[in-house]
């Protein structure tokens, strides 16, 4: 018999690894997809989060007219990373102002909820919220806020916005740091210097630095910082920052 009459055929043991192989092969694929889909979304969710805390905050600034002295200063790195006008020589301030800011920042926000002392048993978060080291060591203590767009605030004490995270898609899963729950400081993100004064003229939402707290993000996670960069479109270099 001649090559030209000759005819071919798979084995079943060919094909059958040619399945296995496509399987495992769309399995990666819808995997990665899915994966990137949701990346997006959360990406999304803390862009939307993070405009409307930093409105929130100019609103107050400019229906009160003040600025409320409950504000910590910026990193070096935040100042030159995010742009910021800073006076040589401005400095934490704190002189009671943050319970009042509070109010106003989550009023300005459209709390629906409020729940100051066991967040858990008064039904602001579920019992698999993730803790840190330094603050947010419990929710026994804590203040959450629940919006009325289902975003939850937290604050490590009921009070300030020194130290506080907002999880960006309220009670649904994960509940992770750095996959949906994000901590945030107050800080001043513009100051001027007049006639040997100082002024405070800006506040925003900046990352929590300078607290002694420790956020366990894992492998998965993305810090606040990060995730600021990532919805101003600046390119990440460096894989955590």
């Amino acid at each position: 018999m001649s090559l030209m009459n000759k005819k071919f055929a798979y084995t079943l043991s060919e094909v059958l690894l040619t399945i296995a192989l496509l399987g495992a092969l769309a399995t990666m694929t819808l995997s990665t997809v899915g994966a990137s889909v949701q990346q997006r979304a959360r990406l999304a969710e803390f862009r939307t989060a993070y405009s409307k805390m930093n409105s929130a905050l100019k609103t107050i600034t400019i229906d009160e007219g003040k600025i409320y002295q409950c504000y910590l200063l910026p990193t070096d790195d935040e100042k030159k990373e995010f742009g910021l006008n800073i006076a040589a020589g401005t400095t934490v301030s704190d002189n009671g102002g943050c319970r009042v800011l509070t109010d106003s920042f989550l009023r300005a926000m459209g709390v629906t909820k409020i729940c100051e002392g066991d967040a858990v048993d008064l039904g602001c978060v579920p019992e698999n919220y993730p803790t840190a080291n330094g603050c947010f060591v419990s929710y026994d203590n804590v203040g959450a806020y629940v919006l009325d767009n289902s975003m939850i605030i937290l604050t490590d004490s009921a009070g300030s916005l020194k130290i506080a995270a907002i999880d960006v898609n309220g009670r649904k899963g994960p509940n992770k740091w750095g996959q949906d729950i994000f901590p945030f400081s107050v800080k001043a993100t513009e100051s001027v210097l007049s006639n040997g004064n100082i002024s405070v003229t800006q506040l925003g939402i900046m990352p929590e630095t300078g607290c002694g707290c420790t956020f366990d993000i894992g492998s998965a996670g993305k810090t606040t910082a990060r995730m600021m960069k990532e919805s101003a479109g600046i390119i990440i270099k460096d894989k955590k920052n």
